[in-house]
């Protein structure tokens, strides 16, 4: 496998729509993001599955950089996390809720040595993973407590948390339940034709075919992480046709410029340039990192007075930031840092 990224041709550091570096346009939007909404720790009006990811995003930030002002954040949101949840996180019904700040912990585990980030890691991915896996519906994980919908916001995340973790300990038996479950979701919520990742699949037996970013992105993430594991190409394969599907059938190739309404969608963009990243990075798809640096360039021509881009890359964002939430905020954040190669 070429190693695109040593190429220092091909790292295209500088943003010919800006003139600046990547880096610079991430640390900017970084700072002006965390000059309006952060504080000890905490986000402003940040729930837990906000905060979860908003926490992911300065990973991202350490994970490209190394910088050390990002690894102070991870420490004391780690403290105020920890101060308002506990760390046994049980109380939470939503399973996704729990393995998304189960992937935070580990990748910044993977990343610090830092014991107690995998101890919360461990400990809350066996909360989440032995209540929501069964066989019920053919397999999959349940979203809540209530088992009412198996839904792929808890098995890719799930899925992603289970392969770190297996990264982690060296223990095949977390690959071997992700495999399970993925394996799941190729038989009952993907288009393997399309690329289409659906939402879920509920009690009944109805199918919820709507399609988002986030799913694609932890679709991918999934598949790229067992394809790494296993070596098998199917899971490079369906990794591959989900990614072209958000790129080419969600956007066109175009801004991604949507996802504006409805609480928890505004901050799902920033989850599939992660994983999006990832899988360009480890199967040579260089594509996809032009996509999200034409997303950067667009997000950045709009930013407003303070450095400040809402989810919708496409359209400047106001000065007045009132109507705005800090999840759908937090996008542009991770678009920036992933598109540092």
């Amino acid at each position: 496998m070429k190693d695109f990224a040593s190429n220092a041709e091909a790292l295209g550091e500088i943003c010919k729509a800006t003139g600046l570096t990547y880096r610079d346009m991430a640390y900017a939007v970084y700072d002006a993001f965390i000059n309006a909404y952060y504080k000890d720790g905490e986000f402003y009006k940040a729930d837990f599955w906000d905060n979860a990811e908003i926490f992911e995003t300065i990973v991202d930030a350490y994970e490209r950089t190394g910088d050390e002002k990002f690894l102070n954040h991870i420490r004391e949101i780690s403290a105020a996390t920890i101060k308002k949840n506990g760390k046994n996180w049980a109380h939470n019904i939503y399973n996704d809720d729990i393995m998304w700040l189960v992937i935070a912990y580990s990748r910044a585990y993977m990343l610090t040595g830092i014991e107690e980030f995998l101890d919360y890691a461990k400990e809350n991915f066996h909360v989440a993973w032995d209540r929501a896996y069964d066989d019920a519906l053919g397999g999959g994980l349940w979203w809540r407590t209530d088992k009412q919908c198996k839904n792929a916001c808890i098995c890719g995340p799930g899925s992603i948390a289970a392969c770190l973790l297996g990264k982690i300990t060296g223990e095949e038996k977390y690959f071997a339940g992700a495999a399970s479950v993925m394996d799941w979701v190729f038989r009952t919520l993907f288009e393997p034709e399309t690329g289409r990742v659906y939402d879920c699949i509920n009690i009944d037996g109805s199918v919820n075919r709507w399609a988002s970013t986030y799913n694609q992105g932890t679709f991918i993430g999934a598949c790229t992480l067992l394809w790494e594991h296993t070596g098998d190409e199917k899971y490079l394969k369906y990794a591959a046709k989900a990614a072209e599907f958000a790129k080419y059938h969600m956007y066109h190739g175009g801004v991604m410029n949507n996802e504006t309404t409805g609480g928890d969608l505004i901050g799902f963009k920033g989850i599939l340039t992660r994983w999006l990243r990832m899988f360009a990075l480890k199967a040579n798809r260089p594509e996809f990192i032009d996509w999200l640096r034409i997303n950067a360039a667009a997000a950045w021509s709009n930013r407003n007075k303070d450095g400040l881009i809402w989810t919708a890359w496409g359209d400047k964002t106001n000065d007045d930031i009132s109507e705005y939430d800090v999840f759908g905020m937090s996008t542009a954040v991770a678009l920036m840092f992933n598109c540092i190669k």
